[in-house]
């Protein structure tokens, strides 16, 4: 350090020298040098995207099989039936869309479990939010006897 320099540190005070030496000596440290190992990030990053793809896959086959089954599901009779259509009900209340949620809440209506009871509960409470209303058993029945023509005229 420079005469001028001493002079300038001894007029600041003690408290100062001791900043000035811890610096000094942090100077003269060798650095840590860490090296980039990118095989952990890279199996990291692998085991997050089929993590991803596999949850993505697995999303679009229920959904094909929900689809399918939840939109002929409200014209069968049975508790199979109408266990699918719970299982399919958003948190909402809802289904894919206002006629199916309709539909659904329309097959749900008379059902005896208590789980069906508050999923047709959950679905009148989204519909009336939306000012909609379920099916009648008559337009249940009316699209049902539609979709037993449709599926004739295929098969």
């Amino acid at each position: 350090m420079t005469k001028d320099l001493e002079e300038t540190l001894a007029g600041l005070g003690p408290g100062y020298r001791e900043v000035v030496d811890r610096l000094r000596t942090a100077q003269n440290l060798t650095p840590v040098v860490r090296t980039f190992r990118p095989i952990p990030y890279l199996a990291a990053a692998t085991v997050v995207a089929l993590l991803g793809l596999a949850s993505v896959l697995t999303m679009r086959e229920s959904s094909v099989i929900v689809r399918h089954g939840v939109y002929t599901a409200a014209y069968e009779k049975g508790a199979e039936a109408l266990s699918s259509i719970v299982s399919a009900q958003r948190a909402d209340g809802s289904w894919a869309n206002d006629f199916l949620t309709r539909q659904n809440a329309a097959a749900l209506r008379g059902a005896s479990s208590e789980e069906m009871k508050i999923a047709y509960k959950k679905a009148v409470r989204y519909l009336r939010l939306k000012g909609l209303r379920p099916l009648t058993d008559e337009e249940l029945e009316h699209f049902a006897a539609r979709a037993r023509e449709m599926a004739l005229t295929v098969s």
